[in-house]
């Protein structure tokens, strides 16, 4: 299996960073660069979001689990085999939450942003019509070609377009844009499927971050996560499907915190 790109900096205890499937790991750059201060920090690269600014097919096999084995052959390569803590943000914490299913072992504390489980509300039955409508938005955008109108269809469906204001006339739009072709991972998403019932083997602390305004299913996802896991605990920040970059002040102080209650791990 192909390992993830990665980036380390600091010293100490390690924590790992996985980013969204949009704009990747620049979108952990100001959190490392608190947080390598007094941390180990790993920083790692979804492979569609890498293969989407080459401007490479995913391949008809890529899937959620591609990217979870990846992210297990990123920590063999730089020899992180004890338990870590991780955090993550919507695909990439889709990814982290199938590899921490997956290797439970493996994992010491979690952090999940706003998951598109799509595949919890189904094994729970919990797909209502909203969820339904974004997910044929969602299934309208092909792993082909993607174009800006795909990339407004996808920012509105998780709650990334603010009330009242045109997606395309926010200052970041034109830096979305770049990155559209990473969204080419959104039928893999759609397709993933597993089982509440092994949610119950996850018995690590985990920390559950949903925004304020964002998609009414990933706040549902968030909810039934924080149900389902045997140590969860459920906080809620401004704003949107961003919440820990809109107030990164916040979510750093609540990171901290849930990273100190979990205890210290020797640092590697």
């Amino acid at each position: 299996m192909t390992p993830m790109q990665s980036k380390v900096t600091g010293s100490g205890a390690l924590l790992v960073l996985v980013p969204g499937g949009l704009t990747g790991w620049v979108s952990w750059e100001p959190h490392e660069a608190r947080l390598s201060a007094t941390r180990k920090v790993v920083r790692v690269q979804l492979l569609s979001v890498q293969y989407g600014l080459e401007d490479r097919a995913l391949g008809p096999d890529y899937s959620v689990k591609t990217e979870s084995k990846a992210l297990t052959a990123t920590l063999d390569r730089l020899g992180l085999k004890q338990p870590i803590d991780i955090a993550a943000w919507s695909f990439g914490a889709l990814v982290t939450l199938d590899f921490a299913l997956d290797s439970p072992q493996r994992v010491r504390s979690l952090t999940l942003i706003e998951p598109p489980a799509f595949w919890l509300l189904r094994d729970k039955g919990q797909i209502d019509q909203e969820a339904e409508d974004v997910m044929g938005t969602l299934a309208s955008i092909k792993d082909g070609e993607i174009s800006e109108d795909d990339l407004e269809k996808f920012m509105c469906a998780v709650g990334l377009c603010p009330p009242g204001a045109p997606v395309r006339q926010l200052p970041q739009w034109p830096n979305w844009v770049k990155f559209r072709r990473s969204l080419r991972n959104t039928p893999a998403v759609l397709r993933h499927k597993d089982r509440a019932a092994r949610l119950k083997s996850i018995k690590c602390p985990v920390l559950l971050v949903k925004g304020v305004g964002s998609a009414r299913f990933l706040r549902q996802v968030i909810d039934l996560l924080g149900k389902e896991l045997p140590q969860a605990e459920v906080i809620e920040l401004p704003a949107g499907h961003a919440p820990h970059i809109v107030s990164m002040d916040r979510f750093l102080e609540k990171l901290n915190n849930h990273l100190a209650r979990v205890g210290r791990p020797a640092a590697r």
